[in-house]
């Protein structure tokens, strides 16, 4: 889990602007076996996007600014799901 930890963080840094690179797998092909396998889907999507949403309200980001981030998760659906 801490090297899951690892590029998690390493992704959402890049994905919300905090830097100009991202050397990872890219999102089909760094999930394309948990798709296949243990069946990815866009239940589990929206899980994790509402846990995200938690996390930063309670780190006390505005409704605002989770709307944003929402968003921009939401932009990698389609390719996390693989479809």
């Amino acid at each position: 889990m801490k090297r899951q930890a690892t590029h998690q963080k390493r992704f959402l840094t890049y994905a919300f602007g905090g830097s100009e690179s991202y050397s990872g797998k890219g999102m089909r092909h760094a999930h394309q076996k948990l798709v296949d396998d243990k069946g990815l889907n866009d239940t589990h999507f929206d899980v994790i996007v509402e846990l995200l949403a938690k996390t930063l309200s309670e780190m006390g980001v505005s409704d605002e600014l989770i709307g944003e981030v929402a968003k921009t998760a939401e932009t990698t659906r389609h390719d996390v799901l693989c479809k």
